[in-house]
């Protein structure tokens, strides 16, 4: 096993003891003054359902709580050359940003995010996995596989290689137009055991996807438009994020979810550095950890809570459609971050000459 597994397999084993655990600590909620009213934040997120659960969830109260508005805006995934522009002209058009894991080390890394305060209220309780030295998680979701049931039954596809076997399973196909969880997909497809997937073997991953790539009707660049080619039956099989095609199911799409080789990860919410606004994004940052924050946010999408205090305030009906219901995440594997900040964009490039040839 290579250290890049065993640093895996250790999340895996934490976040499973830490989510059986029942919270016992009372809530309580730290105070925010009303100091700020009139002034504006503008938050980067990546639209769909995630901004209208954080529009309730976050968004509302904290401006009910502090007379901070708070709009949320939308751009592309791992929108790492914006907060370089951001940062470098000191034209801060967004005051806060979701980035996962490895954009905030990205980033963090090279002195373009503000670090957070580990032990103030709500963050230090956040799972290590989901929190890094310049980011607070607020959601743990997973990249998961979905099938129609119109098209197969309760007979699809259980595992990536089922979604690579275009014999057995003929059909349209939906997959990620970015290399993250795309080539781990195609890994575990061509055999790779899960716990062994990092470092990635581009070569076989890239050979495992020329074998798929006639069969893939729509690579997406957003996760809403996943959810809307489930929605519209424009596809047969879709490769997303879980919380994406349960919005569809829940609006009568035909679709079941497999969670089985899911690939489970955490965003978070970062501060671009210089920000005249940090006490304020960061204050926001310390709302967006609060138990009961973090509860209404599952509340809206089925992703989990980074604050493990949080289902005290979830209803058991609820945590069966989480990433980290009781069974789920040793199924799963964790995406390894660090792996993808040392290599994103180099890969990245090498996926957008592969996908137009």
């Amino acid at each position: 096993m290579t250290d890049d597994s065993r640093r895996v397999d250790l999340g895996r084993r934490r976040i499973l003891k830490v989510m059986g655990a029942s919270a016992t600590v009372p809530f309580v909620t730290p105070f925010i003054g009303r100091a700020f009213a009139a002034e504006r934040l503008v938050v980067r997120d990546p639209g769909g359902v995630v901004n209208e659960a954080a529009t309730k969830a976050f968004y509302k109260p904290f401006a009910q709580e502090t007379g901070v508005e708070v709009v949320g805006v939308t751009s592309q995934l791992e929108p790492l050359s914006q907060i370089r522009t951001i940062v470098n002209s000191k034209s801060y058009l967004w005051d806060v940003s979701v980035l996962s894991a490895q954009a905030q080390e990205i980033l963090g890394k090279t002195g373009y995010l503000d670090e957070i305060d580990p032990n103030a209220p709500g963050i230090v309780d956040i799972l290590p996995q989901a929190r890094s030295p310049w980011g607070v998680g607020f959601q743990i979701y997973a990249t998961i596989l979905a099938y129609s049931t119109k098209t197969y039954g309760d007979n699809g596809p259980q595992s990536w290689a089922d979604v690579f076997n275009l014999k057995m399973f003929p059909g349209r196909r939906a997959l990620r137009k970015f290399p993250i969880d795309t080539l781990e997909s195609a890994l575990m497809a061509d055999g790779v055991d899960m716990n062994n997937l990092y470092p990635l073997d581009l070569d076989r991953a890239f050979k495992k996807l020329d074998e798929v790539k006639p069969s893939v009707t729509l690579w997406w660049s957003n996760g809403a438009q996943s959810s809307q080619a489930a929605a519209s039956q424009e596809v047969d099989i879709v490769a997303t994020y879980n919380g994406r095609v349960q919005a569809a199911i829940d609006d009568g799409a035909p679709f079941k979810i497999v969670w089985n080789q899911g690939i489970w990860a955490s965003d978070g919410y970062a501060v671009p550095k210089g920000n005249p606004k940090a006490k304020l994004c960061h204050d926001f940052l310390k709302f967006c950890a609060r138990p009961d924050r973090q509860a209404e946010f599952s509340k809206w999408v089925p992703y989990s809570p980074p604050n493990p205090k949080a289902y005290e305030f979830i209803d058991k009906a609820r945590i069966d459609l989480l990433p980290t219901a009781p069974g789920r995440v040793e199924k799963m594997v964790m995406e390894n971050g660090s792996y993808w900040a040392a290599n994103l964009e180099k890969v990245a490039a090498r996926f957008n000459e592969w996908i137009v040839r």
